[in-house]
């Protein structure tokens, strides 16, 4: 097979501020540039990172982008409580909206233009702001926390039968369930993905939003959310060569679009922070197929252990999502690190993914990160690793590693969808850690199925992420030696008690 060296995301290129640490807030004075006022207010205690809140006005040339989040009220100090029921919802939202209010009241100055993203369940808002203006939010009594936007990275790098879904997917099949696709959205006019009409919203593709761009049409022409949705859920078909449909082939979709332009790969922690809440809010729109599964293949940094202090906007988006029984996955990421992972994948309440081979496809070589534990060498300022044999169920060089890992499922190459705008309906190479998340997500949609099916009620969260773990084939990474187990849905779906019915009609699979 031809060698290929790969890269799995975009460089984020942005100016590099050495700030100095200020030990107390310095008040701006006429006449200073944003760099300089930015400057004295990256250092106030209320600021979480004093070098990302720089980077963030960088970005932006003098408006910068934050996630501000409020003190909450007494008696609404534990957020962890259930919020499945719609009355439980109502109130959470009665009192974010109230919090909200009062916050915004004690800044007239502030013009509401700034304002990005309004959270219904999250004590906080987003806004992009100048130095000035975020000295009225620091100012504000009710303002707790400003915490800096980040860039997010799609986690680009078959998988069905090695992860052992070929049996009870052909009976549960994610009936009855939603996922939502936290991405580049879904070209819903895709015929594998189109419920049989196309347009939006379609028998398939029931709902969804653009968070990157703030529209109502979430539609995908980068191809990395299409290719995601047809892993989880695109249609089967018996004629398309490697391509035989989604895990959970049954299940609707709901196209959470983060991207930041309409063909650009990136996104923003403000962004997946609103289509996490959303999914919350909305997630009995169709009370017949309640969105239970949410699957993101974005993401960025680098942290050694979980990292909820680090990013408490999305953890607490995160841990609502949760609280709502919905089963959260997270790509670990493509940087070849062996001890870390990015956000959101390094949340607690996060299932993180990393990535196996799904089979024999030859000497590979990826790009990786110069903190790789792997050996790499040296290529046009870049650093690249090989895996120099393939096979399946060997974990890929470039999957991010760490004692806090979830777990892995298939990657390369899966056979998915991807955007018609690419001049096919297929992309026959998907792979990366966005690739093994939404197998992983496939997963859960099918034991939720299942769940409903044979007991009458959804599984929590907690016991979807207990159940792929608990039963998974455990394999290691070679580059680091950690040992986790890789999703076996049929040993999932029997320690369930839930068994496989001969007598239905099973879909056969190809290897």
């Amino acid at each position: 097979m031809r060698e290929v060296v790969r890269r799995f995301f975009f460089p984020l290129y942005i100016a590099f501020f050495c700030v100095a640490a200020v030990s107390s807030f310095a008040p701006v004075q006429a006449g200073e540039t944003w760099f300089e006022q930015a400057h004295a207010l990256a250092g106030h205690a209320k600021v979480l990172d004093q070098q990302a809140a720089m980077e963030a006005f960088a970005r932006g040339d003098g408006q910068g982008e934050f996630i501000v989040l409020l003190k909450r009220p007494k008696g609404v100090q534990n957020l962890t409580g259930p919020l499945q029921a719609n009355t439980d919802k109502d109130v959470r939202r009665q009192e974010v909206r109230s919090v909200r209010d009062r916050a915004l009241q004690a800044m007239p100055d502030l013009p509401r233009s700034v304002i990005r993203h309004r959270y219904d369940n999250l004590f906080g808002f987003s806004v992009q702001v100048d130095p000035d203006q975020l000295q009225l939010l620091l100012d504000n009594p009710h303002v707790d926390l400003i915490e800096p936007v980040r860039i997010l990275y799609p986690h680009l790098r078959q998988g069905i039968p090695l992860q052992k879904a070929d049996t009870y997917r052909s009976q549960y099949n994610g009936q009855g369930v939603s996922v939502a696709i936290v991405d580049t959205g879904i070209d819903y006019n895709n015929p594998y993905i189109n419920g049989g009409t196309g347009g939006f919203p379609n028998a398939k593709v029931i709902g969804g939003y653009d968070f990157g761009e703030f529209k109502a049409d979430p539609m995908d022409r980068n191809g990395h959310g299409t290719a995601c949705a047809g892993i989880v859920a695109g249609e089967p078909c018996d004629s398309c060569g490697d391509y035989i449909g989604g895990v959970a082939y049954n299940a609707k979709l709901y196209a959470l679009k983060i991207s930041s332009t309409p063909t650009g790969g990136t996104a923003t922690t403000a962004a997946m922070i609103a289509a996490w809440d959303w999914a919350v809010t909305h997630q009995n729109d169709d009370p017949s197929h309640p969105i239970m599964v949410i699957s993101t293949s974005f993401g960025g940094g680098r942290h050694l252990g979980a990292c909820d202090a680090a990013s408490p906007g999305m953890t607490q988006a995160a841990n609502n999502a949760v609280a709502a029984g919905i089963t959260v996955f997270s790509s670990s990421g493509n940087d070849g690190y062996c001890d870390a992972m990015g956000w959101p994948a390094c949340i607690s309440s996060v299932i993180s993914v990393g990535a196996v081979y799904d089979g024999d496809i030859g000497r590979q070589g990826w790009y990786v990160e110069a903190e790789s534990c792997a050996p790499k060498i040296p290529d046009s300022g870049k650093w690249v690793a090989y895996d120099e044999t393939t096979a399946a169920d060997m974990v890929a060089v470039y999957s991010n590693s760490a004692s806090f890992l979830d777990i892995f499922a298939p990657s390369n190459d899966a056979y998915t969808l991807q955007a018609l705008s690419k001049g096919s309906a297929f992309a026959p190479e998907f792979g990366g850690t966005s690739a093994a998340c939404p197998y992983a997500a496939g997963a859960a949609a099918v034991l939720q199925s299942a769940a409903k099916k044979r007991n009458g009620r959804w599984l929590p969260a907690e016991d979807i992420k207990q159940s792929l773990i608990n039963t998974g084939d455990l394999v290691t990474d070679g580059k680091v030696a950690v040992t986790k187990p890789r999703v076996n849905l049929r040993k999932a779906m029997q320690t369930l008690g839930v068994a496989f019915q001969p007598g239905v009609m099973m879909l056969l699979l190809g290897e």
